[in-house]
């Protein structure tokens, strides 16, 4: 008989402390559910995915991301993927979060220890959330994958690849600090024309398109401080022709907030923006997907999770 709840792993989450830390975790968590859940390991991009859809296949009820904001997407991605065809419609996720980044739960909440997300998945009162799409182009073909936090193309999506090829030893917050420091100084902003909800064509001098359904990036950094991640809206938030002297100089608003304020900086709420760019990395809850953004669209109600 297939297991009701499935925990789904990735080993090398918060700089490979998962990997030591795990069956410390795993006790605590047997002590508190019994011993009737079962534990997958991810090795590889994309292993959580399909473990997700696997264990949805075989009938599980709750599945359970352990990693960070990348594990918690792949997660989604195998969610979002068979509920296109589920029996088991009700079922839903939930996040033991230990990531560098740790930003979607920044917006949402979970619980911090195993005996308090226990009993979230005893009590089982999910609430549902909404979820973006983005659309782009990979090797000459359309693609379209899910993010639950935040998307983004321009000079984040460069801090994100450096951060994830980095050791990610001095943690999340100073890792992405120094990212942004060695990152901007080269990038080149670049020319976007996007329209939103249908509307007529812009187009802007960008250094970063972000794309949010939650309000965190980059391990605290809040670049969409009103973002509502059930309110069936993406809030979109363009930094323009910024220089590197300038984004320096304004990083502490961006962690509190205040950067929306700036002559440089365009905020709006849609449903879909499309977007005409050149190849710029894209980044999806803090994993680099592809290189040629098309479109951003929202998909309400999309997730049903367990939160505090």
């Amino acid at each position: 008989m297939a297991a009701d709840i499935v925990f789904i792993v990735n080993p090398a989450s918060a700089n490979g402390r998962m990997r030591r830390r795990w069956k410390t975790h795993e006790r605590s968590f047997r002590r508190e559910l019994g011993p009737g859940f079962v534990v997958r390991t991810t090795d590889h991009p994309g292993h959580a995915t399909h473990h997700t859809r696997a264990a949805l296949g075989d009938g599980a009820t709750t599945i359970v991301s352990v990693g960070g904001d990348g594990t918690f997407n792949e997660v989604v991605n195998g969610y979002l993927a068979h509920r296109e065809t589920a029996r088991n419609t009700d079922a839903c996720l939930a996040v033991f979060s230990v990531g560098t980044g740790a930003d979607f739960v920044r917006t949402l909440p979970m619980p911090a220890t195993p005996a308090a997300l226990a009993r979230c998945i005893r009590e089982r009162q999910p609430q549902t959330i909404d979820a973006g799409l983005c659309e782009f182009l990979d090797g000459g073909t359309r693609k379209r994958r899910y993010f639950v936090n935040v998307a983004e193309f321009g000079s984040g999506g460069a801090v994100v690849d450096r951060v994830n090829r980095s050791s990610k030893i001095l943690g999340g917050r100073l890792t992405f600090v120094l990212a942004i420091l060695r990152t901007l100084p080269q990038y080149r902003n670049t020319r976007v024309a996007y329209e939103a909800d249908g509307g007529p064509s812009k187009e802007v001098v960008v250094n970063d398109f972000v794309v949010a359904n939650g309000r965190y990036f980059g391990a605290g950094l809040m670049p969409a401080p009103g973002a509502n991640l059930a309110d069936g809206l993406l809030d979109v938030v363009i930094f323009g022709d910024i220089d590197f002297k300038t984004a320096r100089r304004n990083l502490p608003s961006l962690r509190r907030g205040e950067h929306v304020s700036l002559e440089e900086v365009t905020t709006f709420q849609c449903r879909e923006v499309t977007i005409h760019a050149a190849e710029e990395l894209i980044d999806l809850d803090g994993e680099c997907i592809g290189r040629h953004p098309l479109r951003f669209s929202v998909v309400p109600d999309a997730v049903s999770i367990l939160a505090e």
